[in-house]
């Protein structure tokens, strides 16, 4: 026999399915830290979960900017991603000198606003082009 699925029902096991995701996405974020920072474990030992973790970000991130879905982000989450690089730099890999943690933090910031520019582009092209069909 064969099971009859409507829209309401199809877009319930969608938000579920969203929401599992998210626990297990943030859940393998949260091992992470705490392996690297906390435990303090070497590269070695938890290249696994970064291979992973990182994989399934730029798979997330390439599949919405060439789906023409990339949103642009807030100019105060790109700032707050500055500060937290320069804190990692500085607390986490102990570079104290003041001129590397500026030049670092400056870098940091241009990469990915150009980063994030070319994202927009490519998205923008492709929502376009899927607009015009």
């Amino acid at each position: 026999m064969k099971k009859i699925l409507d829209e309401r029902i199809i877009s319930e096991s969608r938000k579920q399915n969203s929401v599992g995701f998210l626990i297990l996405y943030f859940g393998l974020l949260l091992v992470l830290l705490y392996r690297q920072f906390i435990r303090m474990q070497p590269l070695e030992e938890i290249w696994d979960l970064h291979l992973l973790f990182f994989g399934v970000t730029f798979f997330i991130a390439f599949k919405k900017v060439f789906a023409g879905f990339y949103i642009q982000k807030s100019r105060k989450l790109l700032i707050v991603n500055t500060a937290v690089f320069t804190a990692v730099q500085y607390f986490f890999l102990n570079r104290d000198k003041l001129s590397g943690l500026i030049l670092g933090a400056f870098v940091f910031f241009i990469a990915s606003i150009g980063f994030e520019l070319l994202m927009r582009y490519i998205s923008k092209r492709k929502n376009d082009k899927l607009l015009d069909e």
